[in-house]
C-alpha cells in the first residue's frame, strides 16, 4: 500500500468508524505538472442498511519544498457508486482493510 493510500486511510480515520468502512477501491494514480493525483471511492454502511459513497482525493507533490506531503479530501457524492471513473482508463482496485481494521480504536497519528 502506497504512503499517499494510507494518509487517505488516516484521513478516513478522523471522518467516520473503521467498522463502517465496507470498501475502499484505489484508482491508479495519475502524475500531471510534478504531482501524483490520485482518487478512491469509499463505500461506507451506516446503522439500518443505509450505505454512503465518498470520493476522496490525494495530491503528493513530486517535487520542490512539499515534496512527499499527502493532501487528502474527502466528500459524500451518494448514496450509491460505481467502481469505475468514466475520465481514465483501468479498474479500481479493491485496498486491504485488514491491518487498517485490526487497529480498531486507535486513531493514526500520522501527519
Amino acid at each position: 500500500m502506497s504512503d499517499a493510500v494510507e494518509q487517505l486511510l488516516a484521513a478516513l480515520d478522523e471522518l467516520m468508524p473503521r467498522d463502517e468502512v465496507e470498501a475502499v477501491y484505489a484508482f491508479p494514480p495519475v502524475r500531471h505538472d510534478g504531482r501524483e493525483h490520485g482518487v478512491a471511492v469509499v463505500s461506507r454502511v451506516m446503522s439500518g442498511e443505509r450505505r454512503l459513497v465518498y470520493r476522496a482525493r490525494y495530491v503528493v507533490p513530486l517535487k520542490g519544498p512539499d515534496r512527499g506531503k499527502v493532501t487528502v479530501a474527502v466528500e459524500e457524492t451518494a448514496e450509491v457508486g460505481v467502481r469505475r471513473r468514466a475520465d481514465e482508463a483501468g479498474e479500481a482496485e479493491p485496498v486491504d482493510l485488514t491491518a487498517w481494521k485490526a487497529g480498531q480504536g486507535e486513531r493514526s497519528t500520522a501527519e
